[in-house]
């Protein structure tokens, strides 16, 4: 499985803006994939608001991202993995997720997990299903990148970024490759 999938030309030229420059963090389970856009950020709710409608106490002053279209009305704080708790649970070596009071009291004290989203809703593909999307050609697939946790204002620097990154690999690996004169 790989770690990340970004919307490749395909996808960007959709209508459906949601996708368009997406870069999602990827967890195979076992009933598919799950996953979490972490570059989409909601608009139209803070933290604030957030924490009045699901009544987990107050939020950390944070921006609100959209994980995916999957129960929306669902929140939860996906984390590095430098945190636990009880209800914590691992999406990759990188990333874990956690939602309760526990958590939120933590990262008011300074004793929650060094990165963190506050996350609406995920991403969910049947088995089989994202990985027919991406032998079409609907994704691009990397692994893991630390601009992940980084709050953009743009949404599309995530994605330049870590395509520009992936560009760099690829040309070093590339020019590696040739023999020595």
């Amino acid at each position: 499985m790989t770690d990340l999938v970004l919307a490749s030309h395909l996808t960007n030229t959709q209508s459906h803006d949601l996708w368009r420059g997406a870069v999602i963090h990827m967890s195979d389970q076992s009933d598919g994939t799950l996953g979490f856009i972490m570059n989409q950020p909601v608009s139209n709710i803070d933290h604030k608001q957030i924490s009045q409608i699901y009544g987990v106490g107050t939020l950390p002053r944070s921006r609100v991202w959209c994980g995916g279209p999957v129960m929306t009305d669902r929140c939860t704080v996906m984390h590095s993995r430098d945190y636990r708790n009880a209800d914590t649970r691992d999406l990759s070596a990188w990333a874990a997720i956690t939602f309760n009071q526990g958590i939120v009291e933590d990262i008011h004290r300074g004793r929650g997990p060094k990165h963190y989203k506050i996350m609406l809703g995920f991403c969910r593909w049947e088995p089989g299903q994202l990985d027919a999307e991406i032998t079409r050609g609907s994704w691009l697939t990397t692994e893991w990148s630390n601009l992940c946790w980084s709050s953009y204002k743009a949404k599309d620097k995530m994605w330049r970024r870590i395509i520009e990154r992936d560009s760099q690999l690829d040309a070093k690996t590339f020019l590696d490759s040739l023999p020595a004169e």
